[in-house]
């Protein structure tokens, strides 16, 4: 008797082999995202803490807020601390050593993970640059040194989380996450200026480090997804430079003024956002 020889697969087997696998795969993809995505937001919602926990300690330190900086001395500054809140909190984040680099532009190259969503980009740099994922909350009118609701202002008096936010700590917004477009991030187009400066060098008058609720006719920006449109009239339509935004589905994280950190639906009211970013209208707020 000849010996048993084991039946080979027929292509018929194996096709439905590779279906059932192809299958599976696509079944779970959408599972692996969800807990990839889940983890992004657990980190990046550590980071705002991190920072909003900094803001507080600054705040008990010097009685008033960081800043969001300044150009009257010049770029490269003669006072860092015209970069802004970026800098000025880097020894309540453990940083201190970064303040002790002499040279500019080597501070401009030092990659802060806490300064990143994951969910946006990696912590690298971009062009050369050290970037920032976050934004303070600059009020109604960004650019201004008015007292029309900012957190975090330019010019004085500076804030005061204690005396000088009469809506209440936990109806005011404090700091969240800054919208990317992704084609013109990191000054790839001269012309959008959501995102072309590193994080240590921003100052006034750019949006890199302060967002809001800017103007929309009648109505008021929202916080809005990250995109990737590349024109330019259309990056600046979209008002990137004003507007917080997130790669997080559903809406944007912030940090309140009392520390706590939530997410703030794309689909908020207009008006209630607005409400949410000024610090002294006394109206009340809602965040569905």
């Amino acid at each position: 008797m000849s010996p048993s020889r084991r039946a080979a697969y027929t292509l018929i087997e194996l096709l439905v082999t590779v279906a059932i696998i192809a299958l599976l795969v696509a079944l779970l993809m959408p599972a692996v995202q969800k807990v990839r995505e889940s983890a992004s937001r657990a980190k990046c919602t550590n980071h705002l803490k991190q920072i909003g926990l900094a803001f507080a300690s600054y705040d008990t330190t010097f009685r008033y807020l960081p800043t969001a900086g300044s150009n009257t001395s010049g770029n490269p500054p003669a006072d860092r601390r015209d970069w802004g809140w970026t800098y000025e909190i880097l020894p309540q984040l453990e940083q201190g050593s970064v303040r002790m680099v002499a040279d500019n532009a080597e501070v401009r190259r030092t990659v802060l993970p806490v300064y990143h969503c994951p969910s946006k980009r990696a912590a690298v740099l971009y062009n050369g640059k050290a970037m920032n994922d976050y934004a303070a909350n600059g009020g109604t009118r960004l650019g201004s040194d008015s007292q029309d609701g900012p957190v975090v202002k330019f010019g004085t008096p500076k804030v005061s989380l204690t005396d000088d936010i009469p809506d209440g700590l936990s109806n005011t917004i404090l700091l969240g996450e800054k919208r990317l477009n992704f084609a013109t991030m990191a000054g790839r187009n001269p012309q959008d200026h959501s995102d072309n400066e590193a994080w240590a060098g921003p100052g006034y008058p750019t949006a890199d480090i302060i967002r809001g609720a800017k103007p929309s006719g009648s109505s008021w920006f929202t916080p809005a997804p990250d995109h990737n449109r590349p024109g330019d009239a259309e990056a600046i339509a979209m008002r990137d430079e004003y507007r917080f935004g997130s790669s997080h589905p559903g809406g944007v994280v912030v940090v309140l003024a009392d520390g706590s950190v939530r997410q703030v639906r794309y689909q908020i009211a207009p008006v209630m956002f607005m409400r949410l970013c000024v610090r002294n209208d006394r109206q009340p707020v809602s965040f569905e």
